[in-house]
């Protein structure tokens, strides 16, 4: 009786085979109300009329950006009537060219951080931050800026300016602050708009929007960007003119992704400017060069500031001067467009910003000729 097994006995063996089968019963069942909660989901999503958006403005903001609803009219509307607006400081006007001409304002914007804590319960952030929307390089922001004989901003900036300091950066700088600390890249010589920010100094009260847009990213293709291109390790081209399509483009190239795929891919940055003296940011060329980064100036004489592209002076001359001189640059030397990208056009993918309009689609054209697919050429600007 001593060696007899009592997990062998039959009230034994019943007890266990009932356990079982009410272990067995029981995940039935959670699976079973999964399956019809599923199914009821799925007929209510039918029954709702259907909107496809992409979410890209403020973080956990559902309604439709400027690019991102089915009629375009109706989604700026709905855009400025439900923009929200963060007070803003300028703490620096610093010159990044060699005639003063190109300014870099860092604007410190009230960002209050909120923390929930206790005593079993590590430190933990609370809500979203503005700085949270700002994911890629090439999304914009709008600006308001104080008319004059006014001390509040009231006067809206008649376009949206791309954000200059990568996203990194930007969240570095405002980890430990109660503020989002970002840069703008303004020229004295651009619209009015940006004449007068570029005068701006350090304490001067402004006014900024959310964060909007989808960084660069093509138009026929919205999963199509600059972060999948880097991941799929794609020779980039970058072409931009003047500060509006250098500021972007300035972002993209202190970006960590774009540094660490420039070590083993090609990238190459046309930039149009007037002459040396009037590049922006020539003091960090160098530092981009180390980065594996082919920097190649084109100089057009006689160009001023956005003149071109917004249609003031001998627009279409002067549209004809620059299309030349870039085709020159890109398609000019002896292997032709591969020589420029050292790599496959048909691999490539291409970052333009601040081009006149009527540059921008005669270059497009002749890009995709030369094999460069069409949804890889990507643009941020363009909202």
């Amino acid at each position: 009786m001593q060696g007899l097994c009592t997990s062998g006995h039959p009230a034994v063996l019943g007890s266990q085979r009932r356990a079982h089968l009410a272990t067995f019963r029981s995940k039935t069942d959670k699976l079973t109300h999964r399956c019809s909660y599923a199914a009821k989901l799925a007929i209510e999503i039918k029954r709702k009329p259907q909107r496809s958006y992409v979410r890209c403005g403020a973080a956990g903001s559902n309604r439709p950006s400027l690019d991102q609803s089915p009629n375009l009219q109706e989604g700026i509307q709905e855009q400025k009537s439900e923009t929200k607006w963060a007070t803003a400081t300028v703490t620096q006007n610093r010159n990044v060219s060699a005639d003063g001409c190109m300014r870099s304002l860092t604007l410190s914007i009230e960002d209050p951080v909120h923390f929930l804590e206790g005593r079993k319960m590590p430190r933990r952030q609370t809500g979203t931050r503005w700085i949270d929307s700002y994911k890629l390089p090439g999304q914009m922001i709008g600006i308001r800026y104080c008319a004059e004989g006014k001390e509040e901003p009231t006067q809206t900036a008649k376009r949206l300016f791309a954000i200059a300091s990568s996203p990194y950066d930007s969240r570095r700088d405002s980890s430990m602050l109660d503020a989002s600390m970002i840069e703008v890249l303004v020229d004295k010589n651009g619209c009015a708009d940006e004449a007068t920010l570029a005068e701006l100094g350090p304490g001067s009260l402004l006014s900024v929007s959310q964060v909007a847009g989808r960084g660069y990213a093509s138009l026929f293709n919205s999963y199509v960007g600059l972060l999948s291109a880097a991941e799929d390790s794609r020779p980039l081209l970058l072409i931009g003119m003047g500060a509006r399509g250098m500021g972007p483009l300035r972002a993209a190239l202190e970006w960590t992704p774009v540094q660490a795929h420039a070590t083993a891919n090609p990238v190459t940055l046309f930039y149009i400017t007037q002459c040396q003296q009037s590049a922006a940011y020539l003091a960090d060329w160098d530092q981009w060069r180390e980065a594996g980064v082919n920097v190649q100036p084109v100089y057009v004489p006689g160009l001023q500031g956005e003149a071109t592209a917004s249609g003031t002076g001998d627009a279409a001359s002067n549209n004809n001067i620059i299309q030349d001189e870039l085709e020159q640059a890109i398609f000019g030397s002896e292997q032709g467009l591969m020589g420029s990208l050292g790599g496959d056009p048909r691999d490539c993918a291409v970052l333009m910003s601040g081009l006149p309009g009527s540059v921008t689609a005669t270059l497009t054209r002749r890009l995709t000729l030369e094999g460069i697919t069409r949804e890889r050429i990507l643009f941020c600007d363009f909202i």
